[in-house]
């Protein structure tokens, strides 16, 4: 009877591991994901800047009107990288807390 309770016990821990080791293996994948998702994001915002850029320089003729309009977008894309920068920080600070808590 007592050989049964252990062997029960020993299943009981095994199934409990398991599930822990799994639960770390999807937060370490969602972590992944979002990081992932992130980054692309910020790839397609960059494009689209790029593009604008590009038509600007199409279709603007006018030398000083067009320098402006590129000023102002050069000023957009260096707020935008350092937003990107603190984002991208804190989310890594959110998620590696996330892991560092779970183990």
């Amino acid at each position: 009877m007592e050989q049964n309770k252990n062997w029960l016990q020993i299943a009981k821990d095994i199934s409990k591991n398991i599930e822990m080791i799994s639960q770390k293996l999807n937060q370490k994948n969602i972590s992944q994901d979002i990081k992932q998702s992130f980054k692309e994001i910020t790839n397609q915002t960059l494009n689209i800047i790029n593009k604008m850029m590009e038509n600007i320089e199409d279709t603007i003729s006018d030398e000083e009107v067009k320098s402006e309009t590129k000023k102002i977008i050069d000023d957009i894309v260096f707020e935008f990288n350092q937003y990107i920068a603190s984002v991208n920080s804190k989310l890594s600070e959110v998620v590696n807390k996330a892991i560092f808590e779970e183990e």
